[in-house]
């Protein structure tokens, strides 16, 4: 069920999902479906968002679904070109300032990137993140700090394998 939502996120941002889900697995009941989706939950995978009337909750993906599947579904490891991500806006800073300019440099499709830069962006301080309410990007961009630079380094240190 995750790889089925993760496929599904065809921009590589959290995506919604409710009692389509039902349709997409019509061999398994509502009850299995809604103990993987609790599963997925605990795992951080997804959030869930109970209402009433649906027979599902409502689902939100987030980054950790990429990590956990993209290996799998696109090849990439959303890791591993987060810290290509992280040492191009180590070289050069500007870049993040636009989220676009990132894209383009590293030239790699969106649902590539977004969940690389999603990786990417807890590295920067709050006030230096962009945010705007827009559906193209984690965030707008990242205006960096020398403390920021600082943040990145070590995240691609820890990360090295």
């Amino acid at each position: 069920m995750g790889r089925y939502m993760a496929e599904h996120c065809v921009d590589g941002l959290p995506g919604h999902f409710d009692d389509e889900l039902l349709a997409a697995f019509p061999d398994e009941d509502r009850k299995s479906i809604s103990l993987a989706l609790a599963e997925l939950e605990a795992e951080g995978l997804v959030t869930l968002s109970h209402v009433i009337g649906p027979h599902l909750p409502r689902v939100r993906t987030t980054v950790d679904l990429f990590v956990a599947c993209d290996a799998a579904i696109t090849g990439q490891d959303p890791v591993d070109d987060s810290m290509v991500l992280a040492r191009m806006l180590i070289d050069n800073p500007m870049l993040g300032g636009n989220a676009r300019n990132l894209e383009q440099a590293v030239g790699w499709e969106r649902r590539r990137f977004n969940p690389a830069f999603a990786l990417v962006v807890p590295n920067v301080a709050e006030g230096r993140v962009r945010t705007s309410i827009q559906n193209e990007y984690p965030t707008m961009g990242v205006i960096l700090a020398d403390e920021d630079i600082v943040q990145l380094r070590r995240y691609v240190q820890r990360h090295t394998r």
